[in-house]
């Protein structure tokens, strides 16, 4: 709990450094003239990936992915309010958006992605972050993977920052590349807004899955993947 908490300070005091840096970078604004007010453009859609009775995958110890994915999330969420990104989460809890009156898991499955594809879609200037694990029958396996949308370039964009600040800060050995998602990803490649998909790390990896058990860990995720998505914002000229 201590280094959670001196987790949290520290992430607070870079926060506070990053913002500083940005306004000190910013053009001067003459002299009894008022700064434009400005805002992020976009509602970011958090979701949670699985959830209810869908599990996801499930590690060699129990651990299913639908609860590592929502305490990340929540996390974001946490960062979110903090910062002021205007944000709707798909679920804040063990459940789903499934119709129950459909019969079959399938369907029901189905009728989740489409309602949580529905809401990116619905929302003004919509953005989707959906977070994830990934799996693998062999364990070496490690380190996070970020799948981005083709049909919007500013889908990858978003995915490259994100990868950078995860890497620079988390996990300096990763060398994997971000990558656009194939039919696989639903979410993304029926994407019609900006979209990225963040697989924090393998539940096949012993020591990966120690990590992302671990609540400061979680919490450090979801700072970073604040802050990418802040750089972000920012970069567009979009806050």
């Amino acid at each position: 709990m201590k280094k959670l908490f001196f987790f949290i300070g520290a992430s607070l005091f870079m926060s506070a450094a990053f913002f500083a840096a940005v306004r000190v970078s910013s053009p001067a604004i003459p002299v009894g003239q008022a700064p434009a007010r400005r805002t992020i453009g976009h509602t970011v859609i958090l979701d949670a990936g699985h959830g209810g009775e869908d599990g996801g995958a499930v590690a060699f110890d129990g651990t299913e992915e639908k609860t590592v994915n929502l305490r990340i999330a929540n996390d974001v969420s946490d960062f979110f309010v903090l910062f002021g990104v205007p944000f709707v989460q798909t679920r804040d809890r063990d459940t789903d958006l499934a119709d129950r009156t459909l019969q079959t898991i399938r369907e029901r499955k189905r009728s989740d992605i489409l309602a949580r594809y529905e809401m990116v879609n619905s929302a003004k200037n919509g953005l989707l972050l959906s977070i994830h694990q990934n799996m693998f029958e062999i364990e070496k396996y490690s380190g996070a993977q970020i799948f981005y949308s083709a049909n919007d370039e500013q889908s990858l964009r978003l995915a490259t920052i994100l990868r950078k600040v995860i890497i620079s800060h988390l996990q300096p050995e990763n060398s994997r590349e971000v990558k656009p998602s194939g039919d696989s990803i639903f979410l993304l490649y029926r994407a019609k807004r900006p979209s990225v998909l963040v697989e924090c790390g393998f539940l096949s990896n012993r020591k990966e899955l120690e990590l992302l058990k671990m609540p400061g860990y979680d919490a450090a995720f979801g700072y970073y993947i604040t802050k990418g998505m802040l750089q972000y914002f920012y970069q567009q000229g979009n806050v």
